[in-house]
């Protein structure tokens, strides 16, 4: 009973997180933010890493997880792998399900984080692992750990 008394509090404390994190508005007609940034992916320059990676983090905010958001985030990946896009691919994968493949994108952002001497990004994406993390755990409870 005790350990479920301190788990509670936590528990609430991560779903609050992510509720935060990816919330999505309904004040903005979704067809038209979805064509918005098809429409910037269309002008971007192929080698245009940061177009791709922000188009795909808007609708990746807005819960909007299709197929043609993790070419974007691929594309972006491909032409030069950042913190950034990394971590973007991590929170698509958590929108779809994909908690174990999502905290590994975390994890290698991590890793550039340490290669790129930018350490100061490491708490933010370690905040996303314990996020998902609730998820995992959550998601496992609601289904019997099947």
């Amino acid at each position: 009973m005790q350990h479920l008394k301190t788990f509670t509090p936590f528990f609430t404390i991560c779903l609050l997180c992510v509720s935060f994190v990816f919330a999505s508005g309904s004040d903005v007609d979704i067809e038209e933010f979805i064509s918005k940034h098809k429409a910037r992916i269309e002008k971007a320059a192929p080698d245009d890493w940061k177009t791709f990676a922000d188009c795909a983090n808007a609708l990746i905010s807005r819960r909007i997880a299709a197929e043609e958001v993790l070419q974007w985030i691929d594309q972006s990946i491909k032409v030069k792998e950042t913190i950034y896009n990394r971590t973007i691919k991590g929170d698509f994968l958590v929108v779809k399900g994909k908690i174990k493949e999502a905290q590994a994108e975390y994890v290698r952002a991590i890793e550039l984080a340490r290669e790129t001497n930018k350490k100061d990004e490491i708490p933010g994406i370690q905040w996303k692992i314990l996020i998902s993390m609730g998820i995992e755990n959550y998601n496992n409870f609601h289904t019997g750990g099947q």
